[in-house]
């Protein structure tokens, strides 16, 4: 139905989830009432447009089984009114339960904002909110998760990148390492790479991480040189691409197959 400003759905699924996600909590984790919803009322998340409000869903550019991205608008926090960062941002008491719940029915962190290219997440990294942090990658959030900016690539900046750039965030470094952050992720630049701060670097080193030379000395890849991605003097940015994605699969695969034989 419509008033003067907006059309509202006589029927909003992420309503009636949030609802029996905050009844759940209030009753010792009680999943009944969830349960009921998915598997005999019928609701389901499988289609990722459900994990917004009807009068959100106009703003989705993309959705699909890995991500959703939002198109920039006035509102610029509108990715946050995705379902699980509404419950965990509106609950007075949020738990790793409930959450790992609405993933496994199909709710999805991996909600980016058009303009920065982040998640709610990134952001939380670079607020030191390392309390969501923990209950997102407790509740089965990807602690890898990485930003989009360069759609096309498997190698893009993880959380950890965003953690280790400024040395006030050195907690939330510290919350990801134990959580099992890749700390040799390689761009092919590494966190190490990019560390800032003494304890930065110092809890990166205590984890095994290496900068991308030191990857390279240590299984003997040949050296970075992006001198013919060079036309007329300029990168080409296709070239540059592919030599960068080609660099990172290379230190990638080393440091894999390197633990795999541990």
């Amino acid at each position: 139905f419509k008033n003067k400003d907006n059309e509202y759905p006589l029927f909003e699924p992420m309503n009636l989830i949030l609802r029996a996600a905050h009844a759940c909590e209030d009753n010792n984790n009680d999943f009944s009432i969830l349960d009921y919803l998915f598997d005999e009322y019928g609701l389901s998340l499988k289609d990722p447009k459900y994990n917004f409000y009807h009068s959100d869903m106009k703003y989705i550019k993309e959705a699909n089984d890995k991500y959703i991205l939002m198109e920039e608008v006035e509102d610029t926090i509108i990715y946050q009114n995705a379902l699980i960062y509404d419950y965990i941002l509106s609950a007075d008491n949020p738990n790793s339960q409930i959450i790992k719940y609405l993933v496994n029915r199909g709710a999805k962190f991996e909600v980016y904002n058009e303009d920065t290219n982040w998640t709610p997440m990134h952001f939380w990294v670079m607020q030191n909110n390392y309390k969501l942090l923990e209950l997102a990658i407790k509740g089965g959030a990807n602690v890898d998760m990485q930003t989009r900016l360069i759609q096309e690539s498997e190698y893009n900046e993880t959380l950890l990148f965003e953690a280790v750039k400024e040395a006030e965030t050195y907690r939330v470094t510290q919350l990801l390492i134990e959580l099992g952050a890749n700390v040799n992720f390689a761009t092919p630049r590494t966190p190490l790479d990019d560390a800032k701060g003494s304890r930065n670097k110092k809890l990166l080193k205590d984890a095994g991480a290496m900068t991308s030379n030191e990857i390279r000395k240590k299984f003997n890849l040949p050296a970075y040189d992006s001198s013919h991605c060079k036309i007329d003097g300029k990168d080409d940015m296709d070239l540059l691409g592919k030599y960068l994605d080609e660099c990172s699969k290379l230190l990638n695969d080393a440091i894999k197959k390197a633990k795999e034989s541990e």
